[in-house]
């Protein structure tokens, strides 16, 4: 083969990778991570007016995912890790649009909405991150970081310009033509685009014969036996038990220390702003420093934040907490991806990540209810911030104590052929 043929073949070759990652990103953008959790807030207020419900009755529904979540992510991990992530992904796109668009005639019975954001999670299985981030991975070593940063930077993305326009939607036709155009944006966007670019790359090995997928199945067997995978996944159980408490109640907390409602507005602007380019940042730092010794300093940096947070913040200060607890949320996933493919390779890929995210709703799920907590019992949200903050504290020095070195590691051919 020429130099000239080989050139052109790789060319071709960084081409579809990062079609297959800009494809990742639209997916992402328009997926179940930002309809249905960052788009969540959007809908209560109209549902309430709509049907009379309360609003802590619909914020239920908020728990109800993350359970789901929590269910479902294993077997996401093992779907795409047996058949690839491209079908599993097509299929959940038809399904999960069917099932937004089935929103559109719900009646003003609270327990089948309840049963239908239990459904959604569901019919949207294999349109939750690990799935895109999988695909991805097959096509990046050198430059994985800042591929997995530009694809995750897409729920950033979701969560900054889509609230604004279901808003929009809902205030001008109804609560019905929202669902129905989240639904069409599934259908006309999302799965064309990723029936055109979304491909594993040559090398990626999927829907492998039974006997390698018993070997993978060893494999997975002994990798949750390691310590990395312990550390690993006792550090984002504390992070998840942080996450969700943060953002359902960053506002409160702040009018509750003084500030007006459109302080608290705006500081919330700016946690969404931090957390898409710490997505971003991240992806790009990755290929250059530690990731154990990134996402340490990020999670410290979060601590911080919350210390402060714990004593009051005003002014400037909280604009500062913001950002740095949106790091946390910008890095977490990113650096999740990273620590995965380098320890223990792509054929466990989608169940070790599911697996740790499983984990991580978990702790999302147990500590969402600490801040509300310790402002009933104790007159203040410091005493909750505070085990926040030593979560973040122990996760810091948790990533610090991972080993350097890989679990599994890819055939030199497959290594080779990766950009």
């Amino acid at each position: 083969m020429t130099d000239a043929t080989v050139d052109k073949v790789a060319g071709r070759s960084e081409g579809k990778a990062w079609s297959a990652t800009a494809a990742a990103t639209v997916g992402l953008v328009f997926g179940p991570s930002t309809l249905l959790l960052f788009l969540f807030g959007v809908f209560v207020e109209p549902l309430s007016q709509a049907f009379g419900w309360s609003k802590p009755a619909i914020l239920f529904a908020a728990t109800i995912i993350s359970l789901m979540i929590m269910v479902i992510s294993p077997v996401q991990g093992m779907l795409i890790d047996r058949f690839g992530a491209r079908p599993i992904v097509l299929a959940s796109c038809l399904t999960f649009a069917c099932g937004l668009l089935a929103m559109s005639y719900i009646p003003g019975n609270i327990q089948v909405f309840y049963f239908m954001y239990a459904l959604l999670p569901v019919l949207a299985v294999g349109l939750w991150p690990v799935s895109y981030l999988r695909v991805v991975s097959t096509w990046f070593d050198r430059r994985l970081g800042l591929a997995i940063g530009i694809a995750n930077g897409g729920i950033g993305l979701g969560a900054a310009i889509l609230p604004p326009i279901i808003t929009y939607v809902i205030a001008n036709g109804s609560l019905q033509w929202a669902y129905v155009s989240l639904a069409m944006i599934v259908t006309v966007i999302v799965l064309p685009l990723n029936a055109l670019f979304l491909h594993d790359a040559p090398t990626a090995k999927v829907a492998r014969p039974a006997h390698d997928r018993a070997a993978a199945s060893a494999d997975f067997r002994r990798f949750v036996t390691t310590s990395s995978f312990v550390i690993l996944a006792a550090a984002f159980f504390l992070l998840g038990f942080v996450n969700t408490g943060l953002v359902t109640n960053q506002i409160s907390l702040l009018i509750d220390g003084g500030a007006t409602p459109q302080h608290a507005a705006l500081v919330q602007s700016v946690f969404g702003i931090a957390v898409l380019i710490g997505r971003f940042l991240t992806g790009v730092l990755l290929d250059y420093v530690s990731a154990r010794r990134l996402m340490s300093l990020v999670c410290l940096g979060g601590a911080v934040a919350c210390v402060l947070y714990a004593l009051g913040p005003t002014g400037y200060v909280a604009f500062a907490c913001a950002i740095l607890i949106g790091m946390v949320y910008g890095a977490e996933f990113d650096v999740l991806s990273y620590l995965i493919k380098r320890y223990f390779g792509l054929p466990t890929f989608g169940r070790i990540y599911g697996s740790i995210f499983a984990i991580f709703q978990l702790g999302a799920a147990l500590g969402a209810t600490l801040l509300p907590l310790s402002r009933a019992q104790f007159q203040s949200y410091g005493p909750g911030l505070t085990l926040y903050a030593a979560a973040l504290a122990v996760s810091s020095v948790l990533f610090l104590c991972l080993g350097g070195g890989r679990v599994a590691r890819e055939t030199t051919e497959e290594k080779a052929a990766l950009l």
